[in-house]
């Protein structure tokens, strides 16, 4: 007797089935088995759901399975899109912040008797206060987009800084 063959969920979804069509168009599952998934070197708990290729192909061929198809595929072209479109409005954001004119820096009068450390703290108050003036553009844009953004700030200023003094002892 030839054993059933069966389909893991995630051989479904290779096949173009969503969890939503699983539940929906197949329901129970037939079969059982432990999760063969390690994670960090350990085997992960849980379950594998498995399907009878037999009903999986039947219900590939309803009318149902197509339609759910063809609305999922609508979904993640919907999805796709709204990605794409979010991307773009985050790249203009950072573009808006990375064209704002940093802060003018002006020779400090009682620069001779001042470090370049000293130097250099008293012109991070000013970028500070920039930063916080001219943060909106950044605002809701994911953290590693956003520190980009500031580190190529920082670093502009911190090149407007050595324009102006040169090289000076640090300490």
């Amino acid at each position: 007797m030839k054993l059933p063959v069966l389909l893991s969920t995630v051989e479904l979804k290779e096949r173009g089935w969503t969890l939503a069509m699983i539940r929906d168009l197949l329901g129970q599952h037939d079969r059982e088995r432990p999760s063969e998934l390690r994670v960090g070197g350990r085997l992960a708990e849980g379950i594998v759901k498995l399907y009878l290729e037999e009903r999986v192909v039947q219900a590939e061929t309803t009318e149902a399975f197509a339609l759910a198809q063809e609305r999922a595929r609508v979904r993640q072209d919907r999805a796709g899109k709204a990605a794409d479109t979010q991307q773009v409005n985050q790249a203009a954001h950072v573009a808006r912040y990375d064209a704002l004119p940093p802060p003018v820096l002006q020779r400090y009068e009682g620069e001779a008797t001042m470090t370049g450390q000293q130097l250099w703290q008293h012109h991070l108050m000013a970028y500070y206060a920039w930063q916080m003036e001219h943060e909106h553009p950044l605002s809701g844009l994911p953290k590693a987009l956003r520190r980009e953004a500031e580190s190529r700030a920082y670093e502009r200023y911190r090149e407007a800084f050595q324009a102006l003094y040169g090289e000076r002892p640090w300490h």
